[in-house]
């Protein structure tokens, strides 16, 4: 008889921890992101997805092979720094004709692409920063930093033709 009270007992406990489940269900999840970097400073988070208009430019302004746009001002922001020196490489897909450029990113499904064009990344002088190659070194201070960065349409090859001309590029910044 023990026996079967100690059975029943134990049936029931695990009936009623079954049926207490849905007391504990999950309604949703929530991922957390980040890094923990050995950096003299952190990206902001504003300059981490940013957009550079660089505006609309008539075909005309890059017919002759060589030509370009006026350059559109950008900047990429450091917070909490301590002071060091920094250099900032761009990636993307290269252009065809000169890999030194950024190609421009397919139009959305309906919409024309503008041909014979790139985008040349450069300084705040505007001195051009190829594509994987380090650009010149900035010196950061303690706090925050502001480093400047220009871009503009290139054509190399001349007989740019009208259509969406977006580009997508990476950066990463190294400190000494």
């Amino acid at each position: 008889m023990q026996k079967k009270t100690a059975f029943l007992n134990a049936a029931a406990f695990a009936v009623v921890g079954l049926l207490s489940q849905g007391a504990f269900a999950a309604d949703g999840t929530i991922n957390f992101e980040g890094e923990i970097v050995d950096a003299t400073c952190s990206v902001s988070p504003k300059s981490q997805n940013m957009t550079v208009p660089l505006g609309k430019v008539r075909s005309s302004v890059l017919a002759a092979a060589g030509s370009s746009s006026t350059p559109s001002k950008f900047t990429i922001e450091l917070l909490d720094c301590d002071p060091s020196k920094a250099k900032v490489t761009f990636s993307g897909p290269p252009d065809a004709d000169d890999a030194t450029l950024l190609r421009l990113a397919g139009g959305l499904v309906g919409t024309t692409q503008a041909t014979n064009v790139a985008v040349e990344i450069g300084d705040s002088s505007g001195t051009k920063i190829p594509l994987g190659t380090e650009s010149g070194e900035y010196t950061i201070l303690q706090g925050a930093n502001s480093l400047q960065f220009q871009a503009k349409y290139v054509s190399v090859k001349g007989g740019a033709t009208a259509g969406i001309a977006n580009a997508t590029a990476q950066f990463t910044v190294a400190y000494n």
